[in-house]
């Protein structure tokens, strides 16, 4: 009978799904993502910092390089290059002007490339609920943030540097290149 407690807990346990891992740049995004939730919130729901959710992120940034430029740069880089509007600046509900909400840090010397890719990726599809499957999204989400992205395999083998002044195509997929520094972003289309 005092064996009671434990023969529960180890049938508990025995019966437990084992919670899910999700592999690739979702899975490598929101283990880093902890980096982002003190000023977007923990569910990307904002704070001193913009939120993600209800589409928000990917209105600001209709196309992922330009979130990833953002990143990686940060407030202080489109500063210095004298970039007001980051992002997309035809954005419903009006652009976001660089610093009005805080400085955004660059990571470019926290994380590396394929970090970014990772947390970009957590940050528009988990956090922000874009659908991977949807017309809009798809290839997007296959270039970028599927397990077997090919984008994010070549810049995590080092075979592709987005910062290049050279960056070009990764096969048949067309890239806005991030480039050596901050600039304006692009509208949606």
């Amino acid at each position: 009978l005092s064996l009671m407690p434990v023969w529960a807990f180890m049938y508990v346990r025995a019966v437990t799904e084992p919670p899910e891992v999700v592999e690739g740049p979702l899975g490598t995004g929101a283990e880093i993502y902890s980096n982002c939730a003190s000023c977007h919130g923990a569910a990307g729901g904002g704070g001193v910092g913009y939120p993600f959710e209800g589409g928000s992120v990917e209105a600001t940034f209709p196309h992922i390089e330009d979130q990833i430029r953002y990143v990686y740069y940060g407030t202080e880089g489109f500063n210095a290059a004298g970039i007001e509007i980051y992002g997309n600046p035809d954005r419903p509900g009006g652009p976001h002007v660089t610093g009005a909400r805080g400085v955004m840090p660059a990571f470019a010397s926290q994380l590396t490339q394929y970090e970014i890719i990772a947390v970009v990726c957590h940050e528009r599809y988990t956090l922000g609920g874009a659908d991977p499957t949807s017309e809009e999204w798809a290839a997007e989400y296959e270039a970028w943030c599927a397990p077997d992205a090919p984008i994010y395999d070549a810049v995590e083998t080092g075979e592709y540097d987005y910062t290049s002044p050279d960056a070009e195509a990764i096969g048949d997929v067309e890239i806005i290149p991030v480039g050596p520094e901050a600039v304006a972003g692009s509208p949606a289309g």
